[in-house]
């Protein structure tokens, strides 16, 4: 059913001839924030651009140019001769999982509305903030010696709010040009704690490098510690490196248990060889293959990492001097 002038969505549409923001980037904005509330869905119809263009008082021109920029983007889908409506893409369904962002904006704005800010002053002291966040932002360059699926740097920006760039020791020991750009680019290096001492000789003298110590998770950890001297643990991946990361990092935290690492095909090709293992340890890769020929009777868990918390507040700490600095 064609979509009437009348229609209480599309009357939700406000235009601000004050606010700093242009006023086909308001139309555009407040057109993704109702199909991230649901009040305007997928393959719904939408006014013709001179409909709209009348209904909100502006210039015709200014709602074609919104128009064709969202459907050049996959927010909306229109032809020529055609009804433009709501596109059932990727997209359009990202903007529906960023709802609590726009309720969080909706929060932000009633608190700013309470010291007398307008809309227009608000969305000005909001751009100005974010200019300001992504000029400062801390480039932080973790230098990895373990394989991806020891999947640190995850762990890492959970811990931290931060996206990291990864650098992995091969190519830096290589010194390639392009990462040791991103080194020399870092205001702030981490590493692993044993590993400092080699990024150091690599990297700028006047580069900061902090370490950390990696270890299971306190889940993980709480169960092995609990297990009997020389209990024997079983580590599994798709590739021997990763099984061997994993063989390592538990034996450099827990020493009275004895550990083998194994690929995933090993373990395939050999059932058999699981008799005798109290524990069976597995990257999440291999985890539903393995449980397929895992018996009952022998337990497994999934590997993952944690931080040391000590060495997680001092890089915390670091990491505020660091943004500190960078605003002065």
């Amino acid at each position: 059913m064609p979509t009437c002038m009348t229609d209480p969505v599309l009357s939700l549409i406000v235009v601000d001839t004050a606010s700093p923001i242009t006023i086909g980037a308001q139309i555009s904005e407040q057109i993704k924030l109702l199909i991230a509330r649901g009040n305007l869905k997928p393959n719904q119809q939408l006014p013709s651009i001179i409909q709209l263009a009348k209904y909100l008082g502006v210039n015709h021109t200014t709602v074609a140019q919104v128009y064709n920029e969202l459907i050049a983007l996959g927010y909306f889908v229109g032809n020529r001769g055609k009804k433009t409506v709501i596109a059932d893409s990727p997209l359009t369904r990202q903007m529906v999982a960023r709802k609590t962002f726009y309720d969080l904006l909706s929060q932000a704005f009633h608190s700013a509305s309470q010291y007398g800010l307008t809309a227009s002053e608000f969305s000005a002291a909001a751009y100005a903030q974010a200019v300001l966040v992504d000029r400062h932002q801390i480039n932080v360059a973790f230098v990895n010696f373990y394989p991806d699926t020891i999947n640190i740097r995850a762990c890492l920006e959970a811990a931290t709010g931060l996206a990291l760039v990864s650098i992995p020791w091969t190519q830096l020991q290589a010194q390639e040009p392009s990462v040791l750009e991103q080194l020399l680019s870092a205001d702030l290096i981490v590493t692993t704690i044993k590993n400092l001492w080699d990024v150091a000789q690599i990297a700028d003298p006047n580069k900061e490098v902090i370490g950390i110590e990696v270890q299971p998770d306190m889940h993980l950890l709480t169960h092995i510690s609990s297990l009997p001297r020389n209990a024997k643990l079983l580590f599994v991946c798709v590739e021997q490196s990763s099984s061997e990361a994993m063989k390592h990092i538990v034996e450099y935290n827990v020493h009275h248990v004895e550990s083998k690492a194994v690929t995933l095909e090993c373990v395939q090709n050999n059932v058999a060889g699981l008799q005798g293992f109290d524990l069976v340890v597995c990257s999440s890769q291999v985890e539903n293959q393995l449980s397929t020929y895992i018996p009952k009777t022998l337990k497994s868990m999934t590997f993952s990492i944690g931080i040391d918390q000590v060495n997680l507040l001092v890089l915390q700490a670091r990491l505020a001097a660091v943004e500190t600095e960078k605003l002065m």
